[in-house]
């Protein structure tokens, strides 16, 4: 008679499913660092930049809160941010 082990009824289910067994490539099956790839197959992941358009949007909100916050930490926080963007705007030629 043959001994029954311990059954993983997670095995036991996904074994047959795509996908399951070793993949080829490490890289692109590692779970802790995600792949965001655009439409032509390049990793976006260091393209991504803010725009101008939109630091000057952000600029003019943080402003904007910072004139009606009543805490001075985050009137603080405000100014470090605004701080922030006008550096970077700064360096970006227009």
């Amino acid at each position: 008679m043959k001994k029954v082990g311990k059954v993983n009824p997670v095995a036991k289910y996904s074994r047959n499913k795509s996908g399951a067994g070793a993949h080829k490539d490490k890289s692109k099956y590692d779970r802790k660092k995600e792949r965001h790839v655009n439409m032509l197959g390049e990793d976006i992941a260091d393209a991504l930049e803010e725009s101008v358009a939109n630091k000057l949007d952000r600029l003019i909100l943080l402003e904007n809160m910072q004139t009606y916050t009543n805490s001075p930490t985050l009137h603080l926080e405000y100014q470090d941010e605004i701080n922030k963007i006008r550096e970077e705007l700064n360096d970006i030629d227009i």
